[in-house]
């Protein structure tokens, strides 16, 4: 995964609440950075909406309390799967400078497949110019990467790519921390 060393596993600070059971004051959130999918119980007494970014790090938490379990696409409410998609494009545009950090830092898996390529509309000429441009200066902002490369809209590629690793197994995850990744690690 990009951005982390090692075997170290991610953890999101901050998630969006994806649905609310109120039956069992549960929520199903997803990260904002690594866009892990988890449930949480909800405090008693507080009162969140569909969409709602709360603390989920480490301490005193607000809104939810116990952390139940990471979920997997398929886990996911009808109501949170109605809404994953929008929720993810927004957490990758509110996080605009930890994303524009990707086109920075982005790696070769291969000596011939480069990460970028593995965003929807980036070939081989694409990620030649995003390249180029990163060597003379590092990007801004979604932006900067657009003026710079004709990239139409890097945030909805980032999106899009989140969206394949959430819906689609895949044989490399570059932005999502995947509930395998944290069954992998409890069974070492």
């Amino acid at each position: 995964m990009w951005k982390l060393s090692g075997r170290k596993i991610p953890h999101d600070m901050f998630a969006y609440v994806l649905s609310i059971d109120e039956y069992q004051r549960k929520v199903q959130l997803i990260g904002s950075r690594y866009f892990i999918l988890m449930e949480f119980m909800l405090r008693p007494n507080a009162e969140v909406r569909q969409g709602s970014r709360v603390y989920v790090g480490k301490g005193l938490r607000q809104e939810v309390s116990k952390f139940v379990r990471y979920l997997s696409h398929e886990e996911l409410s009808e109501q949170a799967r109605m809404v994953l998609e929008d929720t993810v494009e927004r957490a990758v545009r509110e996080e605009e400078q930890f994303f524009v950090q990707f086109f920075n830092e982005s790696l070769p898996i291969t000596p011939k497949f480069h990460q970028l390529e593995l965003l929807p509309g980036v070939g081989k000429k694409m990620v030649q110019k995003i390249l180029e441009e990163r060597a003379k200066e590092p990007f801004k902002s979604f932006e900067d990467i657009k003026n710079r490369t004709g990239l139409k809209d890097p945030a909805r590629a980032i999106a899009e790519r989140v969206m394949q690793e959430l819906t689609v197994p895949q044989n490399v995850y570059i932005f999502v921390a995947h509930k395998k990744l944290f069954l992998e690690e409890l069974m070492e």
